[in-house]
């Protein structure tokens, strides 16, 4: 009886020492949960500031904790928006190179390749994710959007069709298609798209907003400004749906209202370089060359810039005879696009400004190589060359 009572004491001692193993370790991941909780409140109250870098840590941190892919999809989504495309798509990269069988991680990594303008590259991720799966329309989606970028958009437009027809009830792949459409000219079909698009998800302000651009290419004014009045309601931080009001306003001559909705869209979106270029025309419709020049660099110093910018931005400078950093930013808007035509007749100015004669030549002659036949400043060009040739 005591050997018994001794192996029950004993027995329940055990017990009493390793019992609060488990609690333990539920404790520490209770508080591993408060710690992610509390670090994602601290990147997005940070990211909503304006302190990028912080917010940044924070997501980092939080993702440290807890590898899960919300935080991590999270965070990389701040990156995109916070105009840090380069280092989004290195994030995402880090986790589709260690998860090769997961195809949320494809899909990461190929929308942060679309974002940062590298088309080649999201092309071939995309067809990575069709290989997985080929009627998972989030690879058609991407497919499609990276042969637009590239310039090939008959395949890209069907890829895109394909993945509305796939699922036609999700909203982002009748955004997707209406975005091609409306970059493409084809704006009544565009605007069936985005049409779609409310249906879906009638309380969708981004939704509202495309439709309401949708709206103003197609001169039916006073729809367009109710659907934007519409996502302003729905979310007051829409950057897209000031932006499209400043388009509305410019449309309607009215230049005071354009500037003040473009001012409020760079203010909520300021890593938008499309928003900034806006901003810019705003500035140059009005003369103020000062402000156009400084939104224009804010639209090319983003990640990734706005290429058109780039050009007015170039055009600007060259007419305020700053000759040197125009030569400068015509020179990487050709790297950018070299076949475009206006950068070489604008660095052909720039270029004879400076007496760079043979170099001007050469520029304007890279111009008519390019400029369509029906171009009215292509007799500007062949006189420009016939007066360099005399100086020389």
């Amino acid at each position: 009886m005591l050997r018994v009572l001794l192996r029950l004491l004993l027995a329940t001692a055990v017990m009493a020492c390793g019992g609060p193993e488990k609690p333990v370790k539920h404790a520490k991941k209770k508080s591993q949960q408060r710690d992610v909780r509390a670090l994602l409140s601290e990147a997005r109250d940070d990211a909503k500031n304006g302190d990028y870098d912080a917010a940044d840590k924070a997501y980092a941190e939080a993702y440290a904790l807890d590898k899960e892919f919300d935080v991590l999809e999270e965070h990389v989504n701040f990156l995109v928006h916070a105009g840090r495309a380069t280092k989004a798509v290195a994030t995402a990269k880090e986790y589709y190179d260690a998860n090769v069988s997961d195809t949320k991680g494809y899909t990461l990594y190929a929308e942060t390749l679309l974002s940062a303008g590298k088309g080649q590259e999201a092309l071939e991720i995309a067809g990575e994710l069709i290989k997985l799966n080929g009627d998972d329309p989030s690879g058609h989606e991407k497919k499609g959007r990276a042969l637009i970028l590239l310039e090939k958009p008959e395949e890209g437009l069907d890829e895109l069709h394909r993945a509305a027809h796939l699922d036609p009830s999700v909203i982002t792949y009748h955004m997707s298609l209406g975005t091609a459409l409306l970059s493409l000219g084809k704006v009544d079909e565009a605007a069936l798209e985005f049409r779609a698009a409310v249906k879906i998800a009638p309380d969708d302000a981004e939704a509202h907003a495309m439709l309401g651009g949708a709206l103003i290419k197609q001169s039916e004014l006073g729809e367009a400004e109710e659907h934007l009045q519409k996502a302003k309601e729905l979310d007051p931080r829409s950057g897209r749906a000031y932006f499209q009001l400043g388009l509305l306003y410019n449309a309607q001559k009215k230049q005071a209202e354009a500037e003040i909705a473009l001012s409020k869209a760079v203010q909520l979106s300021p890593n938008e370089s499309l928003y900034w270029y806006a901003y810019g025309e705003i500035y140059r419709l009005q003369e103020r060359f000062d402000e156009a020049i400084s939104a224009y660099k804010k639209a090319v110093d983003l990640d990734p810039p706005y290429f058109k910018a780039l050009q007015k931005l170039g055009l600007l400078l060259a007419e305020r005879k700053q000759y040197d950093e125009a030569e400068i930013v015509l020179t990487q808007a050709i790297r950018r696009d070299p076949k475009n035509p206006v950068s070489y007749l604008q660095l052909g100015a720039v270029y004879g400004a400076k007496h760079k004669n043979k170099q001007a030549i050469d520029a304007y002659q890279k111009y008519l190589e390019l400029a369509p036949k029906s171009d009215p400043d292509r007799g500007r060009a062949h006189e420009a060359i016939n007066e360099l040739k005399q100086k020389k």
